[in-house]
């Protein structure tokens, strides 16, 4: 018998991507009932969403929609979810020329599109699929950030009047999204409207993550995405003190999709947990944070972690 509807649950099955899982899970609670028939409508009966954006914009995100229903819903494979991408923004913004990639496409044409009418936009993937970040401004700032083996300024744009932000937001109706990213060149982006900037979803799920992401990115540059996510998801685990995180983690790998970056990377870390612990993932919930904050360290200096010098650039 279900204990109630948990956002923790909820929050698994989108990171992982697993909408079926997570309309299941839905539809077992009577209280969410208005959530349940939301997803019927808009993955079923393709009811999908219009933005508050002019004609042309509109028909370029119903085709990002489509892909949604597609890859998430329908289950179409990948391969086949991105050629039917393809030709539906080569179609809606009039494009001839059928060499052009997808990520070119995106880059050149849609950008452009946005970029036009006052919008910044940043396509490609997120954590294996396809999704635009689209928003209206950008305020920057610099922080002081303390990481395992450094202390380092950082700049941090603070992103603001999203209309998109890739595809966990569109499916969990705004519940779940990226909070930020960086792009290599120092600069953390974050979006403003999800944090309480004195929180410690700011301090350290982003700018600590992200943080570690520029620190090692500057220096191992050919370091690879499934290293560079679980050793900022170990830095999380070490700054955590209010929320649980290991918990959080060991349901976001529970059935993990290995080309989802943020789900493989839990899947890692619950696995080093249960070997330097001695714990299955069933008893992670709920650990002494001293105890995760320990074993994380260890973890983290296991994968790499190097002392302060040299240091990071940006």
């Amino acid at each position: 018998m279900d204990a109630g509807f948990s956002k923790d649950v909820y929050r698994g099955y989108m990171v992982k991507g697993d909408l079926l899982g997570a309309i299941d899970y839905v539809g077992r609670f009577p209280e969410q009932a208005e959530l349940y028939e939301r997803y019927k409508a808009v993955f079923e009966r393709e009811q999908y969403v219009t933005y508050d954006v002019e004609a042309e914009l509109n028909e370029i995100l119903m085709v990002y929609q489509r892909y949604y229903r597609d890859i998430f819903y329908l289950k179409v494979d990948k391969k086949s979810a991105e050629d039917r991408l393809r030709a539906g923004l080569t179609g809606c913004l009039g494009i001839d020329d059928g060499s052009a990639e997808l990520c070119d496409i995106e880059q050149d044409q849609v950008a452009g599109a946005f970029r036009r009418r006052g919008f910044h936009f940043m396509g490609g993937r997120t954590s294996g699929y396809h999704g635009p970040y689209i928003w209206r401004t950008t305020e920057r700032k610099t922080y002081d950030v303390e990481l395992p083996d450094a202390v380092q300024g950082y700049t941090v744009d603070l992103l603001d009047g999203f209309i998109a932000r890739s595809w966990m937001d569109y499916i969990s109706f705004g519940e779940v999204g990226t909070g930020g990213w960086s792009d290599g060149d120092g600069i953390i982006n974050c979006v403003k409207s999800v944090y309480d900037l004195d929180g410690e979803d700011f301090q350290v799920s982003l700018l600590k993550h992200e943080a570690q992401h520029a620190r090692d990115l500057a220096m191992d540059e050919g370091m690879s995405s499934a290293d560079l996510e679980y050793r900022a998801k170990l830095v999380e685990l070490i700054y955590s003190s209010e929320r649980d995180m290991l918990g959080r983690f060991a349901r976001e790998a529970d059935g993990a999709d290995e080309s989802n970056g943020h789900a493989s990377a839990s899947g890692r870390i619950v696995e080093g947990f249960a070997r330097k612990l001695g714990l299955s993932r069933a008893q992670l919930e709920g650990v002494p944070k001293e105890t995760v904050q320990a074993a994380a360290r260890s973890l983290f200096q296991e994968s790499g972690g190097r002392p302060a010098s040299p240091p990071c650039r940006g």
